[in-house]
């Protein structure tokens, strides 16, 4: 089977809006999502005077011809991930010469404004098969939240070689629940369903041994899910 995760590959038949995956865990900040949207911040954060650690593609560097990002990295907290990032708007806004105008705030790209956000909790209650710690819900920027049913579905391979990662909206993330509840009937693996819960008992990602990823996809693509895979490769 040829890998199907990589940058802008289309996984669905009608693709939804695509904004970043924000990860805090452990005083630091790694960022997923488009390879534009990542040049993007990557210069957002830089201008803000960020030490960043980007990854790219397939192994490539920076110079290498076709390379495309795949991770943003910090050594920052949450709180301090969003004040670089309105810190980095700010350095890059153009002020009108006109100071008569109307003169507005600088902003972050709306991508950024809408993009996801979870925290690693290493207690995070399980529910299944699965050892605890797991990527709770936490706000992203401006402390908004963009919780919409109907957005890509991340599958990501975070933190092991042998599980990944169900990361989308509340809503979403009850649906692949049930269709993996559905597949655990004649599929291997996913009677090991676990899913990790915030101390308000709201879900905050799934867990999967990796064996479940191809017939998650496939059941996925099959339902008109948009997904967005990440994993080692």
């Amino acid at each position: 089977m040829s890998p199907r995760s990589g940058p802008g590959v289309a996984v669905s038949g009608e693709r939804s809006v695509r904004v970043p995956y924000v990860l805090h865990f452990e005083s630091r900040t790694v960022v997923l999502g488009e390879p534009a949207h990542l040049e993007e911040l990557d210069a957002l954060l830089r201008g803000a005077g960020v030490a960043t650690r980007p990854t790219y593609w397939h192994g490539m560097q920076r110079d290498d011809p076709g390379a495309a990002l795949n991770s943003v990295g910090t050594d920052l907290t949450a709180e301090h991930f969003w004040d670089r990032v309105d810190a980095g708007a700010f350095a890059a806004a153009r002020w009108p010469v006109d100071l008569d105008g109307p003169l507005y705030l600088p902003a972050p790209p709306w991508w950024v404004q809408r993009a996801r956000a979870w925290e690693y909790d290493p207690v995070a209650p399980a529910l299944g098969a699965a050892e605890p710690g797991g990527w709770l819900r936490v706000p992203g920027w401006a402390g908004t939240e963009n919780n919409d049913a109907g957005g890509p579905v991340g599958l990501l391979q975070l933190t092991d070689p042998a599980s990944f990662w169900v990361l989308a909206s509340d809503a979403d993330l009850t649906e692949v629940a049930a269709t993996a509840k559905e597949l655990a009937r004649f599929r291997q693996g996913f009677d090991r369903l676990t899913a990790y819960f915030d101390p308000d008992d709201r879900i905050g990602c799934l867990r999967l041994p990796l064996i479940c990823r191809e017939p998650l996809e496939d059941e996925l693509l099959a339902r008109g899910v948009d997904i967005e895979p990440r994993f080692w490769e």
